[in-house]
């Protein structure tokens, strides 16, 4: 009689082991909206840098003084800050996809408007407008990614936005002045027309309608005095050392801003959620991260005012290829956030952070050290690692900020993040241009006055490090 040899069986391919996707992928309804946010982010952040060449034209085509055209370049700036705050109320209100095709569309017909002004004040006015719509966009492009990714995929996520954040600011000024050289300046308001309808083609179908609440209520006490206080600290902190007024004018933002703080810890149950939820703050990886991207704010927008006039004063160079000098900087960023996400999203965030802020730090000092004859090949061997070192830092410090936060709470933290981050801004190109002119000011040599300031701003980098200590070694738990 035969035996029967289990060994010869078939498997049953029911009790196949069913195969487990990895919760830490990017899958490609992920990359498709990634895609569709960063066509509109790259056509914001271009419009934040590309029109800083055309001042001194629009003051000689428009007629005005220069002190009065730089406030193209102003106002849009003021204005992109203000309207940051209502970005997350008007999510949780209107849905996601009708967010970001009204932001689109303000900054659309701002920018055409732009195009066809006729004097400087009817283009100081209508860059108010671009800036409106301009202003919501990095939140709402950070809102509708972290919520598609969730907790899991957070570091991959942000490394997908690290890139254009870094190349769009430094590329406007070179495309700024191509397009005056060839087309005139009021193309400069318009090379991101064509941007800005692919953006809206896209979001269409792209970006999720959201779960929109209608009876959520806008806080409009807490916006009145949000809004105007960042408008004006911001705009005081800019004209420190040139407006005799500007104290005051930072003086009465900061008290608008501490009005607004008492004004939202105060609110009844029964009122409208705050523009900015402060309770946010009291979870510890939120507040460390709010904290890290105050200072990073700083490092970043502080270098971007500083390294161009390093280029341009000291080594005698031209606008554009000052802004060429950016470009490896942003190629540092772009290439290690080839790696720098999925190890954000297994590991903890520490040792990413610290690392890449010291090597940050330390690829800034070469400038203290520089003068005109110093080789261009080391400067930009310098801006390469300090892309590096910046970008290491920047992807695990945003995602801790987002890791604990429950989905509904981050339009108001992504509006959060990025006020928190333009007063770092302004905080750190206030402090550095007083600095660099109080110092040209005195008698100081233009080489020494730079060397002194990126002294400061290499110490500033590193100031940094403090709070980035205290960030978890290990992965942080994550909120389902």
């Amino acid at each position: 009689m035969a035996t029967h040899d289990p060994s010869t069986t078939a498997p049953d391919p029911s009790l196949a082991p069913v195969p487990v996707p990895d919760p830490t992928r990017i899958d490609g309804a992920l990359w498709k909206l990634a895609g569709v946010l960063l066509v509109g982010a790259m056509a914001a952040l271009l419009d934040t840098t590309i029109v800083n060449v055309a001042v001194d034209h629009l003051s000689r085509s428009l007629d005005a003084p220069v002190a009065t055209a730089q406030w193209v370049a102003s106002a849009y700036l003021l204005s992109t800050a203000s309207v940051i705050p209502v970005t997350g109320w008007a999510v949780d209100r209107f849905g996601q996809r009708a967010t970001w095709m009204t932001a689109l569309a303000v900054f659309g017909v701002g920018s055409l408007l732009c195009a066809a002004a006729w004097s400087i004040e009817s283009l100081i006015a209508f860059r108010v407008i671009t800036g409106l719509g301009s202003g919501m966009i990095l939140p709402l492009v950070m809102t509708v990614l972290v919520q598609a990714a969730g907790p899991r995929r957070l570091g991959r996520a942000i490394g997908l936005l690290s890139v254009p954040i870094q190349i769009a600011p430094a590329m406007g000024p070179v495309l700024g002045g191509l397009v005056l050289d060839s087309l005139g300046w009021r193309w400069i308001f318009l090379v991101s027309i064509p941007l800005i309808l692919l953006a809206m083609a896209l979001g269409v179908r792209g970006v999720e309608r959201g779960n929109p609440r209608a009876s959520e209520r806008l806080d409009v006490v807490g916006l009145a005095l949000l809004s105007p206080g960042i408008a004006t600290l911001l705009y005081g902190l800019s004209v420190l050392g040139d407006h005799r007024f500007a104290l005051v004018f930072a003086l009465v933002g900061a008290l608008l801003i501490g009005g607004f703080v008492v004004h939202a810890l105060r609110r009844r149950p029964r009122g409208p959620a705050p523009v900015i939820d402060l309770r946010l703050f009291g979870d510890t990886l939120f507040r460390l991260g709010a904290l890290l991207m105050f200072v990073f704010g700083l490092c970043i927008w502080a270098g971007m005012f500083l390294l161009p006039l390093f280029f341009q004063q000291v080594q005698g160079t031209s606008a554009l290829t000052a802004g060429l000098l950016m470009a490896p900087m942003a190629a540092g960023v772009a290439l290690v956030n080839l790696f720098v996400g999925p190890i954000a999203d297994r590991t903890g965030p520490r040792y990413l952070v610290v690392g890449g802020l010291l090597v940050g730090a330390a690829a800034t000092a070469p400038f203290a050290l520089a003068g005109p004859d110093t080789s261009p090949t080391l400067l930009a061997t310098a801006m390469f690692v300090r892309g590096l070192g910046l970008g290491t830092a920047m992807v695990p410090m945003l995602a801790t900020a987002y890791r604990r936060l429950p989905s509904d709470q981050v339009p108001r933290a992504s509006s959060a993040l990025n006020v928190t981050q333009r007063l770092g801004a302004a905080v750190g190109t206030a402090a550095l241009a007083l600095l660099l002119s109080s110092l040209i000011a005195q008698g100081t040599a233009p080489t020494p006055a730079f060397q002194a300031t990126f002294w400061w701003m290499t110490g500033l980098t590193a100031l940094a490090l403090i709070p980035a200590v205290f960030l978890p070694s290990a992965r942080p738990s994550s909120t389902p």
